[in-house]
């Protein structure tokens, strides 16, 4: 990985436990502190496993890109519940998606398929068509879609408050993505913005 790269790991680390030392809510940071373990270990891995071979390092890459996004999914949460202070963890989002990009210009988007990473975890149930294979499995993106599959012509405020633990700018952010992809028609009636299932 490049040196840019690594001073962004190292200083998304620094800044990610100032934020952990700054939690007063023992649950969010028994949480954070998990994240970041992941994140770690993630990252020794594919430093030290990801050269063996490209399977295994295309495996590796991926476990370690969703360790980073539950890390980046957490911090919405903390922004969202207003549990800390937001200098720091403005900081931290900033140094964590500089690493990220890093790390996707470095991999030389080896990635070429799509295994199962979670265990024992049946599949999304989604219908076998060529737009759904950029949906993660268990992503905030697959929960919105597979709401608005079970809810057609949702209005955004309704998506908003089922997914209430996230940020509306991350909710938001996923329905606009969703609508990039092909995957969901976004249309306006009445003031009022609606989604369904293409």
């Amino acid at each position: 990985m490049e040196e840019d790269g690594l001073k962004n790991f190292i200083n998304s680390i620094i800044f990610l436990v100032k934020l952990f030392s700054g939690l007063k809510d023992k649950f969010l940071a028994q949480k954070l502190y998990d994240k970041i373990s992941e994140f770690v270990a993630g990252y020794i891995k594919l430093l030290t496993l990801g050269g063996e071979d490209v399977v295994s390092h295309n495996i590796n890459f991926l476990e370690f890109r969703n360790a980073t996004d539950d890390l980046l999914e957490l911090l919405d949460y903390l922004e969202h519940s207003k549990s800390t202070l937001i200098t720091p963890l403005l900081y931290t989002r900033k140094n964590l998606l500089s690493f990220k990009l890093d790390l996707i210009k470095s991999s030389g988007q080896l990635i070429q398929l799509t295994p199962k990473l979670k265990e024992n975890k049946p599949p999304a149930s989604v219908p076998k068509n060529s737009h759904f294979k950029n949906l993660k499995e268990s992503s905030n993106k697959d929960r919105i879609f597979n709401f608005i599959k079970r809810s057609p012509n949702s209005r955004t405020k309704e998506i908003i408050e089922e997914f209430n633990i996230l940020s509306e700018r991350t909710v938001k952010r996923n329905l606009k993505e969703l609508a990039a992809e092909g995957l969901i028609r976004k249309w306006a009636k009445d003031n009022a913005v609606y989604y369904s299932i293409v």
